[in-house]
């Protein structure tokens, strides 16, 4: 019974053994596997030689491409860095075409009373007006862009009565050349009788109230003022 018993003994001792170690070398394997995937993905998949790379031969490096304008359905295209750039020197502004034609003779000066007496009167009430854009800096810049506009075909870019239809205007067969504006007759106007002529016009001058506004007919009338000789 006694010997029984101890052989019973050995057995379960050799059962535990066995137990103990098989799990060890479970234990051992996988932890090699996990060493093994840790190196397996922190190598990049480039490093691996492909089948046809011979040894001492570095590896292919992968051309730079753009990204293609449609997303990328497009095939790759390489990025081209070293083109040259031509720089031109900038064109200078265009010359404005002179008048065809002299400057048209300035009004007889004629005085009465200390003043100069108008060939073309504007009424009492037009000489107190005042130009509401005189304070700002821009109106003469913005009146000559206006005055191009609508003046200077007959007037002439220069304000001297020589534009390009300077010789058409006639009445009863006779030449009705625009008025010289640079004459001291016409800069003897007020701002207020300038503002008047321009609004009303006179044959063959048209009357521009309806092309222009106020604050544009007062602007020409701030670039009139800088074509004082």
């Amino acid at each position: 019974m006694l010997r029984g018993t101890h052989t019973h003994t050995w057995f379960i001792v050799a059962v535990a053994l066995l137990v103990a170690l098989t799990g060890a070398a479970c234990k051992s394997e996988s932890v090699v596997s996990d060493s093994s995937a840790q190196n397996v993905s922190a190598s990049p998949a480039n490093s691996l030689p492909s089948a046809t790379q011979t040894a001492g031969t570095p590896p292919a490096t992968a051309p730079t491409t753009a990204a293609s304008p449609d997303g990328g359905n497009s095939q790759s295209r390489k990025i081209v860095s070293n083109i040259p750039a031509t720089v031109t020197a900038a064109k200078p502004p265009a010359t404005p075409e002179p008048d065809p034609y002299p400057p048209r003779p300035e009004p007889t000066v004629v005085m009465k009373d200390g003043k100069i007496v108008q060939q073309w009167q504007a009424p009492a009430d037009a000489a107190n007006l005042t130009n509401p854009m005189k304070s700002n800096p821009d109106t003469a810049k913005m009146g000559r862009e206006f005055y191009l506009q609508v003046c200077a075909a007959c007037h002439g870019k220069s304000g001297q009565g020589n534009g390009i239809n300077s010789n058409f205007p006639k009445r009863d067969g006779k030449p009705l050349p625009p008025t010289n504006l640079t004459s001291k007759v016409v800069q003897a106007n007020t701002d207020g009788e300038l503002f008047w002529k321009i609004t009303n016009g006179k044959s063959p001058m048209p009357a521009h109230r309806i092309r222009l506004d106020d604050e544009q007919r007062w602007h020409i009338v701030s670039y009139i003022r800088t074509l004082k000789k």
